[in-house]
């Protein structure tokens, strides 16, 4: 092999360590400065890949990620930027767990401003301690506000577990201090619950509760502080309901469709994940409704709506309970068929196929229909899932004879 050969070789592999392609020993020379050259490229290649992967791992987060061995050379300051992003995680965790005296000296900028935040923090935590210990004092004037309130307020000795005050809106709606019994009259969930947030030690604890006799939604804080000169629980207990009900017609909107009240294409796919990652098995039926742009352009895109309002409407018909069926948008339905087989399924789209095509319109009604059926322990996402289904529904609306469209008379 001459030395030419032996350079291009040379050349090439610094060509493959600039692209972070693995570089390996290709030729033995004659020349021993050639075989150090090509020694000492391979080394250079080996420090490069696992400090680039090491970077690689940095830039996602992964701070636990391997750190490369002591003989590459290239990766000292990266060493250095993993232990000092590791000790700042560890800074940040004290300083959420109320360690205000952490400091940070090695990251300029953000060092000033990290610092800053927890000197305010600091201050802050201070000036609440201050609050609380006013407050104290005034025990008298704060029983006056709470009494006020019309959220439930109970205080619960932190020793004995007592309940030793309760706000006029409590005493109502909730707990009869005098009678040591609460108004419903039942063993109550809710005060089973304070009392765990109690045992947990935490200085505020917040927790949602719905009623089983009232059904009212509770949103219950629980926050330790000094009263009459002892340590007690304060259960600050707010009626959600009314919020929980907006907040919970505010997700069905954003999950239905506006024109069939069925769910949405957001809705399919995050049900089909959630099937994928429990590793249920399950069909899934992609839908077309044949048609729709003759129905829009003859007719109006009102009687486009009624013809796909018709559509959901059947496909209510031949579905079970626990089976979902979207609207993915357009002209396009999905349905999930939990625990069903692919031809089950398709024989309920055949059985609604030829229903539709009974009904009596102004123009025919039909759909194209592709079925996947995904076993439990198959591996695939739900992107997969819907293409698979969607090739196979246009498959079978091209096989289709040409449906002459015409206005019925």
């Amino acid at each position: 092999m001459t030395h030419k050969k032996e350079l291009d070789i040379l050349l090439n592999q610094i060509k493959n360590m600039i692209h972070d392609k693995p570089v390996v020993h290709e030729f033995t020379s004659e020349s021993e400065d050639l075989e150090n050259i090509q020694e000492a490229l391979i080394y250079l290649s080996s420090c490069l890949s696992e400090s680039n992967e090491f970077v690689k791992q940095l830039s996602i987060g992964n701070l636990d990620a391997t750190i490369p061995s002591r003989h590459n050379f290239l990766s000292g300051g990266l060493k250095e930027l993993n232990a000092g992003l590791k000790h700042l995680t560890w800074q940040a965790n004290q300083v959420a767990s109320g360690d205000y005296n952490q400091r940070v000296s090695f990251l300029g900028e953000l060092s000033v401003s990290f610092n800053k935040m927890i000197t305010q923090l600091d201050e802050r935590e201070l000036q609440l301690k201050q609050q609380s210990s006013r407050l104290s004092k005034t025990n008298g004037l704060m029983k006056s506000i709470m009494d006020g309130l019309k959220d439930w307020i109970i205080v619960t000795a932190k020793d004995s577990g007592e309940v030793i005050y309760t706000n006029q809106s409590a005493r109502q709606l909730f707990y009869n201090p005098d009678k040591r019994e609460h108004i419903c009259g039942k063993s109550c969930g809710l005060m089973a619950r304070l009392k765990l947030a109690e045992e947990r030690n935490n200085e505020d604890t917040t927790f949602d509760y719905t009623c089983p006799v009232s059904n009212q939604t509770l949103r219950a804080r629980t926050f330790l502080i000094q009263w009459n000169e002892s340590l007690a629980y304060v259960h600050y207990i707010l009626d959600i309901t009314h919020e929980q009900e907006q907040l919970e017609q505010m997700e069905e909107l954003a999950y239905k469709d506006e024109l069939t009240n069925l769910y949405n294409r957001r809705y399919c796919v995050g049900k089909l994940d959630y099937l994928l990652s429990h590793k249920n098995n399950f069909s899934f039926c992609m839908i077309d409704v044949d048609g729709l742009k003759f129905a829009n352009d003859n007719f109006g895109h009102g009687a486009g709506d009624e013809y796909l309002k018709k559509v959901a409407q059947e496909m209510m018909k031949v579905i079970r309970e626990k089976d979902i069926i979207c609207r993915f948008g357009g002209d396009e339905f999905a349905i999930i068929f939990p625990l069903c087989t692919a031809s089950l399924v398709l024989n309920k789209m055949d059985y609604l196929n030829e229903k539709l095509k009974t009904i009596q319109q102004l123009y025919p009604m039909s759909i194209s229909y592709g079925v996947v059926y995904v076993e439990e322990d198959k591996k695939v996402v739900s992107e997969t899932i819907m293409a698979q289904a969607d090739k196979k529904m246009y498959i079978q609306k091209k096989l289709k004879k040409q449906t002459k469209y015409s206005v019925k008379k």
